[in-house]
């Protein structure tokens, strides 16, 4: 209590020569730590309050006064009915039009009180000019701390209260828009001025005139807006709400969102927002991405044109090229969005395969550019490291239905080797051998259906590929024993462990008559040349040929150790082998449960399992066991 005594006694002088009296940043600090520390909570309405009669007349480095009310106020027990008894009652406006980062940032946690609580948010909403105050803030100023600051505090009143009840009166469809929490979703969306300030700060139209941010601080504010809009996208952002203020934009059917995703941004002269509307475009596709909204609303704006409205098919068209069509872009925008074009690909066919499978040219195009891509991979290129990463990205992202091989077409998922070795290739390969982990989904659910799919496709394409590559395992294997490039051969062992854990699913008995359609288990045998059929699991797969003689041996063998080739220091390189070793080891545990439950169901196979019991009483580095060369002889 002395040490707060000696603050407020300090605070008293300096109120009463507020220029002239330095605060004593020292001082404050060691209260500072009190308060943060694991002493008794400390009195603080009291000195908060004298802080805020002190700030208006400060005429010196406000920060440590600032920050000292933020951490006095950071605790939960500090509620924002506590900020509306501080006296003198605080001018939230002021404090978010002042010209010092600090000064926002204090009145900025002071707001953010305010989200916890639907009633709190609607005071805050019942301020106009408090409201307007805060998004003119967010969108305008510099410092990119404030702004972050007051993204957050905006989100969060907007979503204040229950995000995961939905009211069905008066509010739009799919909104999670308590009664309380739509007065500040009315306020800053429906109030014709501060909805209309979003249009002016963000709009390019009026750049550099006076009163308004130049074309460069505009396009910060794009962003801002862009970023905010992914959070909260719903119907209601969707939609009109200000048809004079929407009108004056070229906006016509689709409100805030369309202004945002087709009027808002140059991207033919601007390749950064270009990139940054991309990855909007990119976020918009996935699920879940929104705080208020119960479903994914861009498939139906993907599925058809609106030629009244707003649809994001044009968006989706033009985002794509910059991946499937690229003769008919310049090289300096492709430098900059071929990436970007290509991670929005793989999100498309991620969440919304169906809609992706559903355009014949878009597969076939996407297929002549992975193909195209990887033609141009020598095995230098691989070795170096120079992996075409985009493409794989877009690889392992795609049904993977569509890398069957025809009898036109070469599935570019061959054109990948695992010779010579490359950290990427080998986990493109991991990705669609292995396909999608099994998750409880009810009967009938959509996602499940086409993850099972997937999960036979996965079966599919191992034994295609193993068809084309036969020595393929024991190309893994050579990296999964190249311990000094480490990641790779971490690459490779857990392409073996992926094979091993690998859940796929059955073939049709009958077959499909469509398109991308799965085949049978004897139309994939024949194609594989297996007169006696196929493994049906990744275990068993593992415990056939050809992986058999070289992926079992190679687990049971002892690990390798840089003793015979170094001498003195060992450390890194002896830890970088030890890391390669702990990893063989785990997949040898993979392999142990796999197999105890095999042979509990079928009472086979105990002689491996025995095996890789000895195997792993010795620990990871393991010994001079001579147990990797006994598997040759086993009948399994």
């Amino acid at each position: 209590m002395d040490l707060l005594a000696d603050i407020q006694s300090h605070l008293a002088e300096v109120t009463l020569d507020p220029g002239g009296k330095p605060l004593d940043a020292r001082l404050l600090e060691k209260f500072d730590g009190q308060v943060t520390g694991v002493q008794p909570v400390m009195p603080k309405d009291s000195l908060i309050h004298q802080l805020a009669a002190l700030l208006p007349n400060l005429q010196q480095d406000l920060t440590p006064a600032t920050t000292l009310i933020e951490i006095l106020v950071r605790p939960a027990s500090y509620t924002f009915t506590r900020v509306l008894e501080i006296e003198p009652s605080v001018d939230f406006a002021a404090g978010l039009k002042a010209l010092f980062p600090s000064i926002n940032l204090v009145i900025l946690s002071l707001l953010e009180k305010a989200k916890f609580k639907s009633s709190d948010a609607g005071i805050i909403a019942g301020k106009p000019e408090v409201v307007a105050a805060l998004i003119e803030l967010w969108l305008s100023t510099p410092n990119t701390a404030v702004a972050s600051k007051a993204h957050d505090v905006l989100l969060g009143l907007l979503t204040a209260g229950d995000r995961n009840r939905i009211v069905s009166t008066a509010t739009p469809p799919g909104c999670h828009e308590p009664h309380e929490q739509a007065l500040m979703w009315r306020r800053a969306f429906r109030d014709k001025d501060i909805y209309g300030s979003i249009y002016r700060i963000c709009s390019l139209n009026n750049a550099g005139r006076s009163g308004e941010l130049s074309k460069r601080d505009k396009t910060v504010a794009q962003a801002r807006l862009l970023d905010l809009l992914v959070k909260i996208d719903c119907e209601s952002i969707r939609r009109p709400q200000i048809a004079d203020v929407e009108s004056a934009y070229g906006v016509k059917t689709g409100g805030l969102m369309e202004f945002a995703a087709l009027k808002m941004v140059d991207y033919e002269d601007d390749v950064l927002m270009h990139m940054t509307l991309i990855d909007f475009f990119a976020d918009l596709l996935k699920p879940n991405h929104s705080v208020v909204q119960t479903q994914n609303l861009a498939y139906s704006q993907l599925a058809s044109r609106n030629p009244d409205g707003f649809d994001l098919v044009g968006p989706h068209t033009r985002t794509l090229s910059y991946y499937l069509e690229t003769t008919k872009h310049n090289s300096l925008d492709l430098t900059y969005l071929y990436g970007r074009s290509a991670n929005y690909l793989a999100i498309y066919c991620s969440y919304h395969p169906t809609h992706f499978l559903s355009s014949r040219s878009a597969v076939e195009s996407t297929i002549t550019r992975l193909s195209e891509a990887l033609m141009e991979m020598t095995p230098g290129r691989w070795a170096q490291g120079l992996a075409p990463k985009h493409d794989l990205h877009v690889l392992a992202s795609l049904p993977r239905q569509v890398l069957f091989p025809t009898s036109t077409m070469v599935s570019p998922l061959f054109m990948i080797s695992a010779k010579p070795p490359n950290v990427d290739a080998l986990q493109t390969l991991a990705t669609v051998l292995q396909g999608p982990k099994i998750e409880h989904r009810p009967e009938g659910d959509i996602k499940g259906d086409h993850e099972s799919q997937q999960r036979s496709a996965a079966r599919v394409l191992y034994w295609l590929y193993l068809d084309q590559n036969p020595n393929f395992w024991q190309d893994v294997v050579k990296a999964a024993e190249t311990v000094a490039l480490n990641d790779t051969a971490l690459a490779a062992i857990a392409l073996i462990n992926a094979i091993i854990t690998a859940s796929w699913d059955s073939l049709p008995l009958e077959p499909v008559q469509e398109p991308y359609g799965l085949p049978t288990e004897k139309q994939l045998a024949e194609s594989c040349h297996a007169s006696q059929g196929l493994p049906p699991t990744g275990l068993l797969a593992i415990l056939a040929p050809p992986a058999l003689e070289t992926v079992l041996p190679y687990l049971l063998r002892p690990a390798q150790t840089f003793s015979n080739l170094v001498s003195g220091g060992k450390g890194d390189v002896e830890s970088s082998a030890y890391r390669v070793a702990a990893a063989k080891y785990d997949v040898l545990v993979s392999l142990r449960s796999k197999l105890q439950d095999y042979v509990q169901e079928t009472g086979e196979l105990k002689e491996v399992v025995e095996l890789i019991n000895r195997r792993l009483a010795l620990g990871p580095m393991g010994g001079d066991s001579g147990v990797g060369g006994r598997v040759g002889t086993l009948d399994l």
